[in-house]
């Protein structure tokens, strides 16, 4: 099993799961029959642009706390169960990304990620917080600088840049970690992998990836091939990610 089993459940949860499942995978994006929780970005529309809606949402603070009240009860009502996350989104802010990304590697019961459209910026470091990360076909992989929005006075501004090194710092080492792992750079260094990176965001503003290149560097584990059942399953490698 993962190192994660380390962590124990301090209880364990009843629930009527047959009571409307469609309802509340539709309210609450999480199907506890299946054991399947949604990462999608919250709909919002925009005001003059009709039902179509707008901009894609990324991870925030809703999404976090909805993602991780799911993954608590998937946890407690199916104890010992892997967990199968469907991820779609274009990325979003650090700490809320983190939260996830933190709630999902102190997951005891072994996690798989099938991402859909794109795993990109933020959503490209949660998808590295799964023990098997699985792209589907059609969709991309991207990875860059973070960026920084602030205002307010000069101290105000260099807290944030202050702040935004550290978490460039952390985003690096997670990356670097995972490439360690799996990939054509296993057998490469750490500071070498860290160089490697560092070019190609130097050179490029947005790294993309095909879900094909991202399997070939070690940033996912396999391209989905609709076989249902083997997304729960692990190797051992796997099983040691948590």
């Amino acid at each position: 099993m993962s190192e994660n089993t380390k962590h124990k459940l301090d209880h364990k949860l009843k629930a009527v799961k047959s009571e409307d499942p469609i309802w509340h995978l539709h309210e609450y994006d999480v199907d506890l029959q299946s054991n399947h929780i949604y990462l999608f970005g919250m709909e919002m529309y925009q005001a003059g642009q009709g039902d179509d809606g707008g901009e894609e949402p990324g991870i925030e603070y809703t999404i976090a706390n909805r993602f991780i009240r799911n993954m608590n009860l998937c946890m407690r009502v199916n104890p010992d169960r892997p967990i199968l996350i469907h991820m779609k989104s274009n990325g979003g802010t650090w700490e809320e990304g983190m939260a996830i990304y933190d709630c999902i590697k102190s997951c005891p019961f072994p996690v798989t990620i099938l991402n859909y459209t794109h795993a990109r910026s933020m959503t490209s470091i949660i998808l590295q917080a799964a023990n098997k990360r699985v792209m589907m076909p059609h969709s991309s992989f991207m990875f860059h600088d973070g960026t920084i929005g602030m205002e307010g006075t000069v101290k105000t501004v260099i807290s944030a840049l202050e702040f935004g090194k550290i978490t460039d710092q952390a985003m690096m080492e997670i990356y670097v970690d995972t490439l360690k792992l799996s990939g054509k750079f296993v057998k490469r260094s750490g500071k070498w992998i860290k160089r490697w990176l560092r070019e190609q965001m130097d050179q490029k503003e947005d790294v993309y990836l095909t879900a094909k290149q991202a399997v070939e560097l070690g940033f996912a584990d396999e391209i989905f091939n609709y076989d249902w059942k083997k997304l729960t399953e692990y190797n051992e490698a796997q099983m040691r990610r948590g």
